[in-house]
């Protein structure tokens, strides 16, 4: 799931369109690994598959949330508000909603204060977890941390991540009710051309 094959957006209204294919696929992936049943211990083969899809959807999360992705939410409600060439009042409350659910603590780089023993070197975000346990490209300092043995901690730091599905849900509403009734236009478009296009920030 990306753009990479695309490069950069072109335009604002270009992001809001990438935005909805990519943030389209990642629900349709949580739909489709949702487990079936109740809970089944940590230790079981279940248990291990569903521990894996977790920490897989909380990463696939991280491209709408860090903010230098291309479409990141607030990327994306910039691109809203640029776009809105009508002044649709539905498009901007949108955004706004959007703004008040995407907190700082979903951000890449923001501690994450998890109830309970902090593990041995208390300085791992959750971007070191999930890429030491995933990707193992710091896979040493991930076992030295004791994170990898700890699944109740793993679990509640992908829980938080979890909270920005409520922002990314809105936004995946908002941009394909602009898109699909045509109140979404490229800001240098609507201006006939002239002039460039706010920079990404």
């Amino acid at each position: 799931m990306g753009e990479g094959k695309r490069g950069k957006p072109r335009n604002e209204l270009e992001r809001l369109e990438i935005f909805e294919q990519l943030a389209a696929e990642y629900f349709r992936m949580v739909e489709l690994f949702q487990p079936e049943g109740g809970p089944v211990p940590a230790g079981s083969i279940e248990g291990e598959r569903r521990q894996w899809v977790e920490l897989f959807r909380a990463a696939l999360l991280r491209k709408f949330i860090v903010r230098d992705e291309h479409v990141s939410l607030k990327l994306v409600v910039r691109a809203l508000r640029l776009c809105n060439y009508t002044a649709d009042g539905d498009l901007a409350a949108g955004a706004d909603a959007v703004t008040a659910l995407f907190t700082a603590e979903m951000v890449q780089g923001r501690q994450h204060d998890i109830p309970g023993p902090a593990p041995d070197d208390a300085r791992d975000t959750f971007e070191d977890v999930l890429y030491g346990r995933l990707l193992h490209g710091d896979a040493d300092r991930f076992q030295r941390s004791q994170w990898a043995k700890d699944y109740s901690r793993l679990r509640a730091a992908a829980a938080q991540r979890f909270d920005a599905e409520h922002a990314l849900r809105k936004a995946l509403d908002v941009v394909s009710h602009g898109l699909a009734h045509d109140l979404l236009r490229s800001p240098a478009a609507r201006i006939g051309g002239a002039g460039p296009e706010e920079p990404d920030r």
